[in-house]
This record gives C-alpha cells, sequence and structure tokens, in this order.
C-alpha cells in the first residue's frame, strides 16, 4: 500500500528483508519520496525463500505504483483579502 509519507513498514513487523525490498524498488522507480506498508501473507507466494519474497515484494511495489492515482498539483495559494 504506497503512501505519500515516506515511511515503510511491513506485517509481521520483523521483515526487514522486505521493507529494505520495498525501499530498493521504490528508487529503482524514482519514488524514493514515497513510503508504504508491505504485507507478508503465509501460504500465498514463497515461504523460505528470501530471495523470492524480495522479488515478490519489487513486483508489487511495481504494481501498486502502475495503479496509484498520480498527485495533484498543489492548489494555487488563496487570493488575499
Amino acid at each position: 500500500m504506497p503512501s505519500d509519507l515516506p515511511v515503510l513498514t511491513s506485517t509481521p513487523a520483523r521483515a526487514d528483508h522486505a521493507v529494505r525490498a520495498a525501499g530498493r524498488a521504490l528508487a529503482r522507480l524514482g519514488r524514493s519520496d514515497l513510503g508504504g506498508h508491505v504485507v507478508l501473507t503465509e501460504g500465498h507466494g514463497p515461504s523460505g525463500d528470501l530471495a523470492a519474497q524480495e522479488r515478490a515484494v519489487a513486483r508489487a511495489v511495481e504494481r501498486a505504483l502502475r495503479h496509484r492515482p498520480p498527485r495533484l498539483p498543489p492548489a494555487p495559494p488563496a487570493p488575499p483579502g
């Protein structure tokens, strides 16, 4: 789940390899300004293979960014008065 806050978290909380993989994927895509939350589920992908989990996380980050609406430009300042 992408977020505009540049913080990466995960469930389970100690999935440091997944958080690092998400950070590398965001950097590779030129979106280091984003953060998000990575959810690892049992039974839905590679379980003990950390390299395979990291590839899956990278693909999930890429997919999430493709389906994320672009950021809107900042609103113009209000007129004085």
